[in-house]
């Protein structure tokens, strides 16, 4: 029996050697394997599937324990979809090693210092095209395979410094940036910090942003971004390479970035609206279908520097109208690449003068109906206006329709010859001048409501 339990103790023994052993030798061969250039392109690939890239390259990985250290990575991507090249500086991971025994390497948490994102060759200015955030049109699940076999768990990933180009005029710099799996294959991202660069405004300050991205649509929660006093809140979603749908609210954002160089002396005032983009993704579809519609209104407005205002306020002993306080000034708007639609209009500088009407602007062509109304201390100024134009009266003003039409650089209003008329030439000097002075005011008003 001693001799059998000897026998028995010398297998155990053996048992426990050759299983320590083999634990060694595969803990031996698995640190190889990870240092290895072969598993490092093994995760090149699995990188490069998910991006839908032509290639992407780790740097040599260092490991300390369950800790891995990339210096760099590179991705690149020659499709025309979501990126041309990707860049990540200093990436830095925790993993599970038991998932090392299933060909997995579990990621439970990624740091990266920073992400530079270029834009796709050929990508079409003001279209942004969501798919850096997944890599194309295939969202990347928490487990994502490699042609080697090997597959990537990614449970968390922080990236403390994204730069986002996506196109010539448009970017995202300094923005951190976490992303966070859930059960149903989507992606949670929140953004903080960093700013917004777009051609035609001024730049906007990221406070902070709550998305989802859930195969093949970016769901955007909330976004509120800021310039000084102004704010923007932005809605909505963008389906990759399909459309975008955005709600845009303002509110105090400085009018004076969004105004030709001209008129940044003449208006000033703070815009507070709504406006809803939509647009198609695709090669040219953006830039030929894009429409944005909503309502604005101008708080605080002010114009001033217009010679049409001096000639008014000489004509009419009235200073005010030398530096006109908008009291009012808003309207409904609908704009495509080829037609801009204004309703519901409505400039007022009270106890002076009002303004109400429409119009609509095809092919660089203006077509507008207007009711103006001017008070009567104004108008006994101009002999014979109350009884032979301005002959409605409503709400403290005397009111006339006007009508615009003709080219927008060069448009012909069919007030300006009435009063002439009225008045007499005789009775106004310098009434040719005067027409010519309205007639170019009007023209430097519509190049600013069509910028």
């Amino acid at each position: 029996m001693n001799r059998i339990l000897a026998r028995l103790g010398i297998v155990f023994l053996v048992l426990v050697v050759v299983v320590l052993g083999g634990i060694v030798a595969a803990r031996i061969y698995f640190t190889r394997y990870l240092h290895s250039d072969a598993f490092r392109k093994s995760l090149g690939e699995a990188a490069a599937k998910s991006l839908h890239a032509d290639s992407a390259e780790f740097a040599p990985l260092e490991f300390d324990g369950s800790t891995v250290y990339g210096e760099n990575f590179r991705a690149t991507r020659g499709d025309g979809g979501g990126f041309s090249s990707l860049g990540a500086d200093q990436l830095r991971a925790t993993f599970d090693w038991h998932g090392l025994l299933k060909h997995t390497v579990q990621i439970d948490e990624m740091s990266v210092a920073r992400v530079d994102i270029q834009p796709p060759t050929g990508a079409i200015p003001g279209a942004v095209t969501p798919e850096i955030a997944s890599g194309g049109a295939e969202t990347p699940a928490p487990l994502t395979e490699a042609g080697s076999g090997w597959t990537v768990d990614l449970r968390k990933a922080v990236i403390n410094e994204v730069n986002w180009q996506w196109d010539p005029s448009g970017n995202l710099t300094g923005a951190s940036v976490t992303l966070t799996p859930d059960p149903s294959g989507a992606w949670i991202v929140d953004a903080q910090g960093g700013t917004v660069n777009m051609a035609g405004w001024a730049p906007l300050d990221l406070d902070s942003a709550s998305m989802r991205w859930q195969s093949p649509t970016l769901y955007i929660n909330s976004a509120d971004l800021r310039n000084g006093s102004g704010r923007l809140n932005v809605t909505g979603s963008i389906q990759t390479r399909q459309s975008v749908d955005l709600q845009v609210k303002f509110d105090g954002m400085d009018v004076n970035p969004l105004e030709t160089p001209d008129w940044r002396e003449r208006l000033s005032g703070r815009l507070a609206g709504v406006a809803n983009i939509q647009a198609p993704l695709g090669a040219g579809a953006a830039a030929s279908q894009l429409t944005v519609s909503g309502s604005v209104a101008l708080i605080d407005g002010q114009l001033t520097a217009l010679p049409i205002l001096d000639e008014i306020g000489t004509f009419t002993h009235t200073e005010r109208f030398r530096t006109l306080e908008l009291t009012r000034a808003s309207a409904n708007f609908n704009r495509t690449p080829t037609r801009l639609q204004v309703t519901d209009m409505v400039v007022e500088s009270e106890g002076l003068i009002r303004v109400e009407g429409a119009f609509t602007i095809i092919n660089d062509n203006i077509d507008g109906d207007f009711q103006v109304g001017l008070t009567p201390a104004t108008l006994q100024w101009i002999p014979g206006s109350q009884e032979l134009i301005f002959t409605d009266s409503r709400g403290g003003y005397r009111w006339t329709p006007m009508h615009i039409t003709g080219p927008v650089e060069h448009p012909t209003d069919d007030l300006t010859p009435r009063l002439i008329t009225a008045t007499g030439k005789t009775l106004i000097k310098g009434a040719e001048d005067i027409e010519g002075t309205v007639k170019k005011t009007g023209e430097g008003l519509l190049d600013l409501l069509t910028h």
